[in-house]
């Protein structure tokens, strides 16, 4: 489903927004090309004679005369200020034998135009094209070349017509073999069809033909008004417009498709659960009424201004059964220590700084409880948060490991946009993302603001600082060993997000590297895992987005209109903003002053992140590394 949903809204986009440009942008007159005007002019001076060809290709069997008359003026106009003197009309379609009502046809004359290029019969039959749609043709052994030389010698017409977007080597070959060979003389060569895309190359190849003896007019059927399509530069003998082509389904595949197979998945299981009733939930629920111990882990460091309220937040869960909260101080230099003493939990004070997953470990031997549960000390646990997962873990036999539901702390105040762009970052990764992962009991990182984990989990899997990611290290190191880990969207924790660019790209700097360190340490594992595939492709495809965005200007630049191209270049970006908002748009039903953020968050938020990536990766494939801040510590990874 999703596949054939991006092949529609991609060939949509390649129609009926070129349909929606041409409307927009794309009407010009021959007057806005300059090149061609001056190609129309110099063919002019050189006998060439200038025909109305409408004033934008109408059909003239369908129009009033009073129409028809305004489009003639209107030509008419754009003909005299081109310095073009128009000495016929010739309506479109003629060739198929368009019947003209006699009205129109004398409004038509009432322009002072005349409204047809005698003869334009021979024999009783109409006018002759023998090079319909030889713009396919790529050898002059084609046989529509040798049929068509044969029948015209037949023939011998007085009139040939041949159209603009036909001409090429083998049509104007075929016009010389035949013109420098015949005896006939007085014949009309005429071109429907030129307009303002025509590139002034076929305009001269066509003036060429009046220097045959047989040739006593060419006719040029000119388009005053048309859609601008751009010309078709070449670079190294590629042209510059299937370039674009390519970069078009380039971004509708890495964007578009992944995005349409997750929403269309999560909509099928969501449907899916709700008929079976709680997939979530085991048929067999052997103790619902557990109030077994639930040992808390908090570690800190430095975090005088949250550990108070993050405290208070598991004090004041309304889970029923015994809590012990354990906070493990990593060796803070501030108050932390003294205000953790405030509150009737257990203290663990580490004198110096040992890193996150060393003191995780040391806590963890304190604890007494059967099912352990770590946050983070600048993070907010609702008040069901304990009892939520513990009823998750209970009621899923088969589940080792719990993840929590992570979203931004809504404080008071003014937010700096780069807050509202991890709002909704959060929410799409824990609504989607994170959401998928744990209907296969694979989710990739349990979050330290909020997990849950049996006992044995902790018995078999520690903790490591071989990574800057311990939380995701941890929780691979349990998939390794088949453990299932869900997800419980009810148990929801509330962290600060950073509210400074320089505080974003330094925890995003250790996360997403921190993702390729353990990509390396479990590289063997990780190309069998599915999302691990996909995650590592994330950092492939930006750097591959990076590439292509660095030589668009250089594409661009290859276009004589740069400014219009820019423009229906734009136009193409729109619709996947609108696209990714219609997706995504359900999910903030409860949140919706962040539903104008999007555009904004996908246009800006995601290019930042896009380099950002990009850049991290580099790094980590020269070998190069980082250097990182890690609570008190810099530490050098590579």
């Amino acid at each position: 489903m999703a596949i054939l949903i991006t092949l529609l809204i991609g060939v949509f986009l390649c129609t009926e927004v070129d349909h929606l440009n041409d409307a927009t942008f794309g009407k010009i007159t021959i007057l806005d090309e300059p090149e061609l005007l001056n190609t129309l002019r110099d063919a002019q001076n050189k006998g060439v004679i200038m025909g109305i060809h409408g004033w934008e290709h109408e059909n003239y069997s369908i129009l009033t005369p009073s129409q028809a008359k305004e489009d003639v003026q209107k030509g008419k106009l754009v003909f005299e200020k081109a310095g073009l003197i128009p000495r016929v009309f010739i309506s479109p379609f003629e060739i198929y034998g368009v019947p003209t009502d006699p009205s129109v046809r004398q409004a038509i004359e009432s322009t002072q135009i005349a409204t047809s290029l005698p003869p334009m019969k021979t024999n009783g039959t109409y006018i002759y094209e023998y090079t319909w749609n030889w713009r396919t043709m790529q050898s002059f052994d084609d046989p529509r070349f040798q049929v068509a030389s044969v029948k015209i010698k037949e023939d011998h017409p007085q009139t040939i017509v041949l159209h603009a977007m036909d001409w090429n080597p083998y049509v104007n070959q075929f016009l010389i073999n035949y013109l420098s060979s015949t005896n006939d003389t007085n014949i009309t060569v005429r071109m429907d069809d030129v307009e303002v895309n025509t590139p002034k190359g076929v305009i001269n190849g066509i003036t060429q033909m009046t220097q045959y003896k047989s040739v006593g007019r060419v006719v040029l059927a000119v388009i005053p008004v048309g859609t601008w399509k751009g010309s078709d530069p070449v670079i190294e003998n590629i042209e510059v417009n299937k370039i674009i082509g390519i970069y078009f389904w380039f971004f509708i595949i890495t964007s578009l498709l992944p995005l349409s197979f997750f929403v269309i998945w999560k909509s099928l299981s969501g449907w899916s659960i709700k008929r079976n009733q709680n997939r979530y939930r085991s048929a067999n629920i052997q103790n619902p009424e557990y109030h077994g111990l639930v040992s808390i882990v908090v570690p800190a460091y430095n975090e005088e201004k949250t550990i108070g309220s993050c405290l208070e937040s598991i004090l004041n869960q309304d889970y029923k059964g015994k809590m012990e909260v354990i906070v493990v101080n990593d060796g803070s230099t501030d108050r932390t220590a003294e205000i953790v003493l405030k509150y009737p939990v257990k203290f663990i004070n580490l004198k110096a700084n040992i890193g996150k997953a060393n003191a995780l470990n040391r806590a963890i031997k304190d604890t007494k409880g059967d099912i352990l549960i770590f946050t983070d000390s600048d993070s907010y646990m609702s008040a069901n948060a304990v009892s939520s997962l513990v009823e998750c873990l209970i009621a899923n036999n088969d589940a080792q490991m719990i993840a929590g539901n992570v979203f931004i702390h809504n404080s008071q105040g003014k937010k700096r946009i780069i807050k509202y762009f991890q709002m909704i970052e959060y929410l799409i990764e824990q609504e989607i993302t994170r959401y998928l992962q744990g209907l296969s009991g694979s989710i990739l990182v349990c979050p330290g603001p909020l997990t849950a984990v049996k006992r044995e989990v902790c018995e078999s899997v520690h903790f490591s600082d071989e990574t800057i990611v311990e939380d995701a290290d941890f929780t691979i190191k349990a998939l390794k060993k088949s453990m299932k880990i869900i997800q419980e969207p009810k148990a929801k924790v509330y962290t600060n997000a950073p509210e400074t660019f320089r505080a974003w790209y330094k925890q995003r700097k250790r996360w997403w590297y921190g993702n390729l360190q353990v990509w390396r340490l479990h590289r063997h594992w990780a190309m069998r895992n599915a999302w691990m595939v996909l995650n590592y492709l994330g950092y492939i495809i930006g750097i591959c987005s990076i590439i292509l965005i660095m030589f668009l200007p250089y594409l661009l630049l290859q276009y004589d209109n740069l400014l219009l191209i820019s423009l229906r270049g734009l136009s193409y970006s729109i619709f996947p903003v609108l696209l990714f908002i219609v997706f995504t748009a359900s999910l903030f039903s409860r949140d919706k002053k962040l539903l104008p953020m999007l555009i904004p968050y996908v246009l800006v938020y995601s290019t930042i992140k896009v380099v950002m990536i990009s850049y991290l990766y580099l790094c980590y494939l020269t070998g190069r590394g980082l250097k990182i801040q890690f609570g008190p510590r810099t530490i050098e990874v590579r």
